[in-house]
């Protein structure tokens, strides 16, 4: 596996511009491990105190304005699955766990048009958001778009069209297909709602790593046959 060392970035594609979330990685199942060891989420170590130093927390204002340190690790799998869907043409996709497998999703990949069309619509309704809703709006089309499944339910491509039209009378402008998708999401707890969007965040800078590396021959090799 590769275990890389990056940093969020303007110029990476997807959603790292408008990810500033805490990471949450990929849980393990919330069993026993079979050594007689508690699990991170048993109900033991649910119920414990946990005593963490301040100095391990984000400041606020590092999530909000700054970037920050992130570690994702690349694995063998995550290469294979990444040049399959390169060559087939289809999405590259990553399944995540939470809680010890209590909330489950699987992340996609988008495609150019939908990430045109995502930075298109939320530059749109920016410029009339007087409300400072900008960033959590875009958030929730970044999780309409991404999230392929979500705690076992099936979440299908944006519905078309994906840009705004006009009606027949030539004046009245229409939506994209996909908004009012978005409003699944309204009433989802801030807690699942930012654990959600740090999988988002992990999964594209895996992929926009993968990409960045395309030419480079020492990164696929042995890992990828």
């Amino acid at each position: 596996m590769t275990v890389i060392k990056t940093e969020d970035s303007p110029e990476v594609d997807e959603t790292a511009n408008a990810l500033k979330e805490a990471q949450v990685p990929a849980e393990g199942n919330g069993q026993d491990d079979g050594d007689g060891k508690d699990s991170m989420f048993s109900g033991k170590n649910i119920s414990e105190d946990s005593q963490v130093e301040a100095g391990q927390a984000v400041p606020k204002k590092d999530l909000d304005l700054g970037k920050m340190q992130r570690n994702i690790t690349i694995t063998a799998a995550d290469k294979k699955r990444f040049v399959d869907a390169v060559v087939a043409n289809s999405r590259y996709t990553r399944d995540y766990a939470l809680f010890g497998g209590r909330v489950t999703l699987t992340v996609r990949s988008l495609t150019a048009d939908e990430s045109s069309a995502l930075a298109t619509w939320t530059a749109k309704m920016g410029t009339s958001d007087s409300a400072g809703m900008f960033a959590g709006r875009y958030r929730k089309y970044l999780m309409a778009a991404q999230l392929s499944r979500l705690d076992g339910v099936d979440m299908p491509p944006l519905e078309t069209p994906l840009f705004e039209t006009l009606a027949e009378d030539g004046k009245t402008v229409v939506p994209p297909g996909w908004v009012k998708r978005c409003d699944y999401f309204d009433s989802m707890g801030i807690g699942k709602f930012n654990a959600i969007m740090g999988c988002l965040a992990d999964f594209d800078l895996i992929y926009s790593t993968l990409c960045q590396n395309a030419e480079d021959a020492n990164f696929w090799n042995p890992d990828t046959p």
